[in-house]
């Protein structure tokens, strides 16, 4: 859903005098994103329309568009595989209209947290727990590295999607479960660093925006998806991905539109393969500006 904005940046930039209504289940959260929405609950899908455009209609149909390529001159292209900007020129190409964005165009949110950076949120929630998760270990892994190669006043927070009694976190890290994304957001704008699992929440902490226009540092975990196509795009986004996960960026293919089966990959898909110490080496040279 947060992606798929992409496409709807495209259409308010086609028609900027539109007034674009949300419908759907997150009205809170759609009540803090900086595009100018008028925000109603509705216990559907998700949807954006706005009145006086004609018919048109775009499903945001993830494994459809391609990755889109600019030429420079005669020896460069310009590659545009992060899922929001396929949908942005997706939208361009529908339209028969060029239209004035060159790179990541998702809007953010707004986050009202108070910046620490000390302070790290590890998002632990994913759609896939056996394919798509870190694990808590990992995570305390992690935590445990930065402390040790950085002393300091660290705070560790463990984000879970849910409240369930298996949820739990090892003792350096202060669980939170089953917080609305609308609270996530100030969460994250706590926050000077967020790594998480490849997922809507670690997605949402890349586009958070705190009232200086500042932006935590995400960097998200790959392992069964091509990183530089499921990415906002944004310059404070960043990746660490697994062998099978930078094929498929490679290559521009999806396990799911190409029913590929991640796991006769071996380890090469296994999230859990990637050292904590690699993640966290890569996590200071972001903090340092990197």
């Amino acid at each position: 859903m947060l992606l798929a904005l992409g496409a709807v940046t495209a259409f308010m930039d086609a028609f900027p005098a539109s007034k674009p209504t949300y419908r759907g289940p997150r009205p809170g959260l759609f009540a803090r994103c900086r595009l100018p929405l008028r925000v109603v609950r509705d216990a559907g899908g998700s949807t954006v329309s706005a009145e006086g455009l004609g018919r048109y209609t775009f499903d945001a149909v993830p494994e459809r568009p391609p990755t889109w390529l600019d030429r420079r001159d005669d020896d460069f292209v310009e590659v545009h595989a992060a899922l929001p900007m396929r949908y942005y020129l997706e939208v361009e190409q529908y339209l028969g209209r060029e239209l004035p964005r060159a790179f990541a165009p998702l809007p953010t949110f707004t986050g009202t947290g108070a910046l620490d950076p000390w302070h790290v949120v590890f998002v632990a929630a994913t759609s896939m727990p056996d394919r798509k998760d870190y694990g808590p270990d990992g995570f305390d892994e992690i935590a445990q590295y930065l402390a040790d190669a950085r002393p300091g006043p660290w705070q560790f927070t463990l984000l879970a999607g849910d409240s369930a009694p298996s949820a739990h976190a090892p003792a350096g890290l202060e669980l939170v479960a089953g917080r609305d994304a609308t609270d996530c957001l100030d969460l994250f704008a706590t926050a000077g660093l967020v790594i998480g699992n490849d997922t809507g929440l670690t997605h949402l902490a890349a586009l958070t925006e705190r009232a200086d226009h500042t932006s935590p540092q995400v960097i998200g975990l790959y392992g069964r998806h091509p990183y530089a196509k499921w990415t906002t795009g944004r310059s404070n986004h960043h990746a660490v991905a697994t062998p099978l996960s930078q094929m498929l960026a490679h290559a521009d293919r999806c396990p799911v539109r190409d029913q590929l089966d991640d796991t006769l990959w071996g380890s090469a898909s296994n999230l859990r393969q990637v050292p904590p110490a690699t993640v966290a080496k890569f996590a200071l040279q972001k903090l340092d500006g990197r």
